[in-house]
């Protein structure tokens, strides 16, 4: 529901509703909204969770290529990729629900590729004179630009392939 009517435009009511609760129902498990979106966030990106952890795994240059599959794993669950772009847009507001989660997942994710290109420069295996911090915050840019062209295109954008093609680029770069 949150994915496609959004955070706002989903009530408890209307999940007590889905679920066959009632609104004291939902509030006795969940007793906020934005415990409730969390919840659903979290169920939802365990298993990407455990996806990106596998492609990570290597460390260095090595985790870096792993993840060009990111854009097949973007394919199969298109429900969750629409509520991350939902729940990213809505949380940009400091007084949203769902803000403390996104920027949580923001630094977590960025902390994470700031890691493996540092992890990579101190392995040899990256150029020394590479900006970690400035190629984590591009590679987000382009991940999260894709997945919106991939939603406007109605899902016809080949997003792993082109996704494969960006990393191909940023190996490249990062290398070269």
């Amino acid at each position: 529901m949150f994915s496609s009517r959004g955070l706002k435009g989903t009530s408890i009511a209307a999940v007590a509703e889905r679920v066959g609760l009632s609104d004291a129902g939902v509030l006795h498990h969940f007793p906020t909204k934005a415990t409730l979106i969390e919840a659903v966030l979290d169920r939802g990106v365990q298993e990407q969770t455990r996806q990106m952890q596998q492609l990570v795994e290597p460390g260095g240059l090595s985790a870096i290529e792993q993840m060009a599959t990111w854009g097949s794993v973007i394919e199969q669950t298109p429900e969750l990729v629409s509520l991350q772009i939902i729940m990213s847009t809505e949380g940009i507001s400091t007084e949203s629900a769902a803000h403390d989660y996104v920027v949580r997942r923001y630094q977590n994710v960025h902390e994470l590729i700031v890691g493996l290109i540092r992890q990579g420069i101190e392995r040899g295996e990256i150029r020394p004179d590479v900006d970690a911090e400035w190629e984590a915050s591009a590679l987000i840019a382009y991940l999260d630009g894709i997945r919106l062209q991939w939603f406007y295109t109605n899902r016809q954008l080949p997003i792993a392939s082109h996704v494969r093609q960006y990393f191909s680029l940023l190996v490249n770069r990062l290398t070269s």
